[in-house]
């Protein structure tokens, strides 16, 4: 029997990863430096972090502080299914600069025992 592709691979792995539930190794998240020119970046998602937080590219490893420690407590709340692992939302809420507002995370599994790789951050309306 041929082994089955990776989106069904992923979606057969999904059960471990369920909504409501924490996130699965929240202790162990990271983030690659690349993903912070994105995300506090002018081209990326930092208008809305400046907007909500007043934050900026020099605050990474604030904002990182933050959303790593709003992982440990946060349950997931989307689960996707893709070609290359599993993705899932979280939805915590941060206080920053005297300012407190949402924001989506997006984790990615590679496999159902990696350790959560952040894909995204940005406040929500």
């Amino acid at each position: 029997m041929a082994e089955p592709s990776a989106p069904i691979a992923c979606a057969l792995s999904a059960v471990w990863l369920t909504i409501g539930l924490p996130l699965p190794r929240a202790r162990d998240t990271y983030a690659e430096p690349i993903k912070w020119s994105w995300i506090l970046g002018a081209q990326g998602h930092g208008p809305q972090w400046e907007r909500v937080f007043g934050l900026g590219e020099q605050d990474a490893e604030r904002l990182w502080s933050a959303i790593a420690a709003a992982a440990l407590g946060s349950p997931v709340v989307r689960v996707r299914a893709g070609p290359w692992g599993l993705g899932c939302d979280i939805r915590p809420v941060l206080e920053l600069n005297q300012r407190t507002a949402a924001i989506l995370v997006a984790w990615h599994y590679s496999e159902p025992d990696a350790a959560p790789r952040l894909v995204t951050a940005y406040p929500t309306p």
